[in-house]
């Protein structure tokens, strides 16, 4: 009788085991994690992000390239050309990006955590080296309510 116990307490054990893990899904990322990669034609996958205003995020940066790239959220009012065509002090710079991920080499990847702008809309990410933008390393973060 002792045996027959054991053995359905262990098939009960790994049933829950095996729903627990089923509910998990099949992505390890959380709502609030998303990975961006700068590909080697020089666009970022995926290029749209959504999230909740106000949420802690965490972005890890993959740099799939042959060349050194950058990830950079703008603040909600700064316009990407501008960014790109003036010549700003360092200091400038950072007070115009909501997140930075300075230039990373190529196979290499970096992650940040940061809390995603309290209005909603639409913000640019981009790479912020001489041309990357131009041809093609733009994305958009949409900041839901």
């Amino acid at each position: 009788m002792r045996i027959k116990q054991t053995f359905t307490a262990v098939v009960g054990l790994l049933l829950i085991a095996l729903l627990l893990s089923a509910c998990g899904g099949t992505s390890s990322e959380s709502p609030n994690s998303f990975t961006v990669a700068a590909t080697e034609d020089f666009t970022y996958s995926p290029n749209t992000i959504s999230v909740a205003a106000g949420q802690e995020v965490t972005l890890t940066f993959n740099n799939e390239g042959s060349v050194e790239h950058s990830l950079n959220i703008l603040n909600s009012d700064e316009e990407l050309e501008h960014v790109l065509e003036e010549d700003h002090e360092e200091e400038e710079l950072h007070e115009e990006l909501a997140l930075e991920i300075h230039e990373i080499e190529p196979g290499a990847s970096e992650t940040k955590t940061f809390t995603a702008p309290t209005e909603a809309g639409d913000y640019i990410f981009f790479c912020s080296l001489p041309g990357h933008a131009d041809e093609g390393l733009v994305g958009t973060l949409t900041v839901t309510p």
